[in-house]
């Protein structure tokens, strides 16, 4: 008798401490932020990281970083030849607009490794 109640209360201790660790082993996980917001339309320039890009202004654009997790989703560009050997940094966001030799470009899509600029 004696044997089956320690047997009995070694399993309840077992069951016990198993429910106690937080039995729950998924992890608790924020969604990942959207690969592009907005919406690329066919006549627009793609900005990319990898180097300067010619706007069809005669600018340059660089993308120098994206944040898509942030209300409302941004990136940073670098625009060339506003003046001449004049760098500009903008920060942008879909429906935002930049101006770079005297055109003015809105921001159309911006995804995790390119910004789209099309022509106003």
């Amino acid at each position: 008798m004696r044997v089956t109640s320690v047997l009995v209360t070694a399993g309840l201790v077992v069951a016990t401490v198993t429910a106690c660790s937080g039995g729950d082993d998924k992890a608790e996980t924020t969604p990942a932020p959207p690969s592009c917001v907005g919406k690329d339309t066919p006549d627009s320039t793609h900005v990319l990281s990898s180097g300067p890009v010619n706007l069809p202004s005669g600018g340059r654009a660089v993308l120098q970083e994206t944040h898509l997790d942030a209300n409302p989703p941004t990136a940073r560009l670098s625009l060339l030849g506003t003046d001449a050997g004049e760098t500009t940094a903008a920060d942008v966001s879909v429906g935002g607009t930049v101006t770079v030799k005297a055109t003015k470009y809105s921001v159309v899509e911006i995804c995790s490794d390119r910004v789209q600029l099309a022509k106003s």
